[in-house]
């Protein structure tokens, strides 16, 4: 008995100290990353074992984050319409398999075959009607003219070809909740989904809605213009999501957001085990390999141990590991690059191979490169790119990916030397990135090759 308890008390304490410990590294990485306020909360066998809040929730006003303010999860809303989904087709009413054709009037004919699994996993193919990089819809478009110009747009691939985020796929998904439930698509998720998990105060809104307890966004300022200095001021950020509720548009806390991570594993959102695994498993594409997404959830670590996650924004994640009962949350509200290896390195802490300095939260297609040139710090990078692609012409890394990696040894590894070679890649590759242009420049200031 007394050995038994002895035990016990060690291993309370090194439980103790790991926690202390990543509370420690949370503060650091809030100073680094320049950011004013946020929550995390890990859970572990369905049970949370940390829940903290930090910082500045609204800097305007000096108000702190405590555990009832909400934050924007933007994008990682897509999680709960992959829920509402699999909810309706466990209810008998959806099969994701079917064409969208089935459950969707008017669609142009070209749209009409697509499965519905392959919205959900973001490879239809079907146009989206977001311009990224305009910040806005296709053609500066109001939402209306956008949606009838994309009708007469073709397809930008092959259904299964690749996967390409998009956010026509979650549009239609919401149309598709709303005309199958016969309710609009937030009153859906509220009462399958916040109400049964305990989300009392979870609720959808943009910057245009009052949303009481809500942090507002910040962004390090990217033009310098009256009160802002590129680089260096923090400037608010702007989000009007009218017809996109079910691509985005969540508020909630960390902890509602652990009650319904915790619902969800323990039965209460989906009934059977085989539809939550369904859910989580990623699509393979029509060559064979895995794509970056599973059912309404980014597929982001398919080696062991597994991680599927929800991103949104640049701001909020979560990620759960289901082979290892664990879970971690981080909301934030600073929109950076590459936050999610914040929740990476989180998990780090319980199982070392998911750090960052161990390739832990790696694109699976960045792997081989980062095995062929890790023991020249990278240095090599390009050229062992080279030779993967020569021996596989199909070999490529999304933007997002490389700007992921990049940043990592950067920020997190705090290593611009080794960094350097990464965002020289990410040009070489994509020579228009703003991300590969501003990285190689901190890199270079960081590493005193300019000044």
């Amino acid at each position: 008995m007394l050995f038994t308890a002895l035990f016990v008390m060690v291993l309370t304490v090194r439980g103790q100290d790991r926690l202390d410990s990543i509370r420690s590294f949370i503060r650091s990485e809030m100073i680094n990353r320049k950011i004013p306020g946020m929550q995390a909360v890990i859970i572990r066998d369905g049970k949370v074992v940390l829940s903290e809040a930090y910082g500045t929730a609204n800097i305007e006003h000096n108000v702190l984050v405590d555990h009832k303010t909400l934050f924007s999860i933007n994008s990682a809303t897509k999680c709960f319409t992959g829920v509402a989904v699999m909810q309706l087709a466990e209810d008998g009413k959806i099969n994701i398999s079917s064409p969208i054709g089935q459950y969707l009037d008017s669609l142009p004919e070209q749209w009409s075959g697509v499965k519905v699994s392959s919205l959900l996993n973001h490879t239809s193919g079907i146009p989206d009607f977001m311009d990224v990089k305009r910040g806005g819809y296709v053609m500066g478009l109001k939402f209306e003219s956008a949606w009838g110009k994309l009708r007469e747009m073709p397809m930008e691939f092959k259904e299964g070809e690749r996967t390409s985020y998009n956010q026509t796929n979650y549009v239609l998904l919401g149309q598709m909740i709303e005309k199958i439930s016969g309710m609009p698509f937030e009153d859906f998720v509220r009462l399958r989904q916040f109400v049964p998990s305990g989300m009392s105060n979870a609720n959808f809104g943009d910057s245009r809605d009052i949303v009481p307890n809500k942090a507002p966004t910040y962004a390090i300022s990217k033009v310098s213009s009256h009160n802002l200095i590129k680089g260096k001021t923090l400037e608010r950020t702007w989000e009007e999501l009218p017809e996109l509720r079910s691509t985005a548009g969540i508020n909630c806390s960390a902890d509602e957001l652990a009650k319904w991570l915790i619902a969800l594993q323990t039965g209460k959102l989906l009934h059977s085990k085989k539809t939550l695994e369904l859910m989580w498993t990623p699509e393979k594409l029509n060559n064979g390999t895995i794509g970056g997404w599973a059912l309404g959830w980014v597929a982001k670590r398919n080696l062991a141990p597994r991680a599927v996650a929800g991103i949104g924004g640049s701001r909020s994640w979560f990620y759960v590991y289901p082979e290892k009962g664990l879970t971690v949350i981080v909301l934030t509200n600073m929109k950076s690059i590459g936050p999610e290896n914040l929740a990476a390195e989180i998990a780090g802490f319980f199982y070392p191979a998911l750090k960052a300095s161990n390739g832990g939260n790696l694109a699976e297609s960045i792997i081989p490169l980062y095995n062929l040139s890790r023991a020249a710090s990278f240095a090599n990078v390009s050229e062992a790119f080279d030779l993967i692609k020569s021996k596989n012409p199909r070999y490529e890394i999304a933007e997002r990916d490389l700007v992921n990696w990049a940043y990592s040894v950067l920020l997190i590894e705090k290593r611009p030397n080794e960094a350097i070679p990464l965002f020289k890649l990410l040009l070489k590759l994509y020579p228009s990135s703003s991300d590969g242009k501003s990285g190689l420049e901190i890199s270079m200031k960081a590493n005193g090759t300019i000044k």
